[in-house]
């Protein structure tokens, strides 16, 4: 079973990237043995694999701002060289609907820090046409991982917007989480970019 993503030198410094990596752990786990299971149910594989990339092309990909900060810090912090290059030139500019934003080369350049969505959802049978709405197309071959974890990763998330704990049970409840949410492709994502130039000042600065 594959571990839990770790930046001990940062999660020192932000509490709230330790309880977002610690959400991805639970739902990533969740997703594996929900998948598991499902593919023993239908007797065919999850056609998702490498390279593939069709949920990355014109969807709205729902985030919430700890997952918008968690791909922030991400590519400020941990991408360098032409990795960094690239993700900047991608997001500069960028405002149009289409393939997502950090969808560089074919791949997601922020894959570690990925949205919940991202992480969760999957195609049976076989892979995704271009342009294929597999909602519409085959809608039982859509298949999305960690449903029932979902109190599990409100007591990760919701204390990081300053609810105390005993309001977390009813708050997740009521939907607080999505009401939270916003489209990734609506959010001002060139602003990272110049966070991104901003820290990679700093870093040759500290570094001299």
């Amino acid at each position: 079973m594959a571990g839990r993503v770790r930046y001990p030198e940062f999660e020192a410094r932000h509490p709230w990237l330790v309880r977002l990596l610690d959400a991805y752990h639970i739902s990533d786990t969740a997703t594996r043995a929900d998948l598991e299971r499902e593919t023993a149910r239908r007797g065919v594989a999850v056609a998702c694999g490498p390279g593939c990339r069709n949920c990355c092309i014109d969807q709205c990909i729902p985030v919430t701002e700890f997952e918008v900060l968690g791909i922030w810090w991400y590519a400020s912090e941990i991408l360098e060289g032409e990795a960094q290059a690239g993700l900047m030139q991608r997001l500069l500019g960028f405002g149009e609907m289409g393939e997502c934003a950090f969808l560089v080369d074919g791949r997601c350049a922020v894959y570690p820090l990925r949205p919940f969505v991202c992480r969760q959802y999957h195609v049976f049978s076989r892979a995704c046409a271009p342009g294929e709405n597999v909602s519409e197309t085959r809608n039982r071959d859509v298949f999305r991982g960690a449903q029932d974890c979902g109190r599990e990763l409100a007591w990760q998330i919701i204390p990081l917007y300053g609810v105390a704990e005993e309001n977390v049970d009813w708050l997740f409840e009521s939907g607080y989480v999505s009401r939270k949410g916003k489209h990734l492709h609506t959010l001002p994502l060139d602003n990272i970019v110049m966070h991104m130039k901003t820290t990679a000042h700093r870093k040759k600065a500290r570094n001299a």
